[in-house]
């Protein structure tokens, strides 16, 4: 394709993503992926968030919001707006644009009341820990595990208990024996290792092998959110490799 031709044609991309007024970047409480310090968005994904969006030469607003407003907001789809740090799934898909992927998680691990992890760690496949009726799963109401694990946990023995809002208070109830266990990433346990009411609970880690390998992390946007906006997003996103993971 001729320079001069490749050059109209982002300039003409540029000029509708700008028309369309700021982007609004909902996030969500969850260090040390996101949250607010100081007044100011802080988290490594955050801050990854922001070279994208200053790469891509955007006007950006901030706001702290809870993870199931975002997904209230996003299909209500009343202004362009986009959130960092979500799951890509067929639910989703159907209301939301996705970006390329920002980052990939490392594989979850349990988290399990101690008094149960003997039991826990008895059982040699996950496929065995989701099939036994005796032990009472907790997730976080509005997050995705992952396709893998979503599947599982649909289809467990015991349907799952839900808590609303963090991984500490899920892990809470894991520690009150209101859930025998639950599942968090790395980056969550490696943040709540450092909390001082986190290290007091009785809960106990345990890795298993055939655990599904970290799910990538996404920009995920409303239909407000114009193409041309996020092929911009896109070519920032391509352009900080290997910072950003590929699909």
């Amino acid at each position: 394709m001729p320079r001069h031709l490749l050059t109209s044609i982002l300039l003409l991309c540029a000029g509708a993503a700008l028309a369309q007024g700021p982007l609004t970047i909902e996030y969500r409480d969850k260090p040390p992926y996101s949250y607010t310090e100081a007044g100011k968005p802080a988290g490594f994904l955050m801050e990854r968030t922001a070279r994208v969006l200053t790469r891509a030469g955007l006007d950006v607003r901030y706001a702290e919001v809870p993870v199931r407003r975002t997904l209230q907001n996003l299909q209500a789809d009343r202004e362009p707006l986009c959130s960092p740090g979500f799951y890509k799934n067929a639910e989703r898909q159907a209301f939301a644009r996705f970006s390329l992927p920002i980052h990939r998680d490392r594989p979850q691990v349990v988290l399990a009341h101690r008094s149960v992890a003997p039991q826990i760690r008895r059982l040699r496949r996950l496929a065995q820990l989701f099939a036994d009726a005796s032990l009472q799963p907790g997730v976080l109401e509005g997050v995705s595990y992952g396709v893998q694990l979503d599947q599982y946990l649909a289809a467990a023995a015991r349907p799952p208990l839900r808590a609303q809002h963090t991984p500490l208070q899920l892990a809470r109830m894991v520690a009150m024996r209101r859930a025998d266990y639950m599942f968090i990433d790395e980056e969550d346990y490696g943040w709540l290792r450092k909390e001082q009411d986190f290290a007091e609970l009785p809960v106990v880690r345990i890795e298993f092998t055939d655990m599904p390998r970290g799910e990538l992390r996404y920009l995920v946007c409303s239909r407000q959110v114009l193409p041309q906006t996020m092929e911009r997003i896109n070519q920032a996103i391509r352009a900080m490799q290997p910072e950003t993971p590929t699909e």
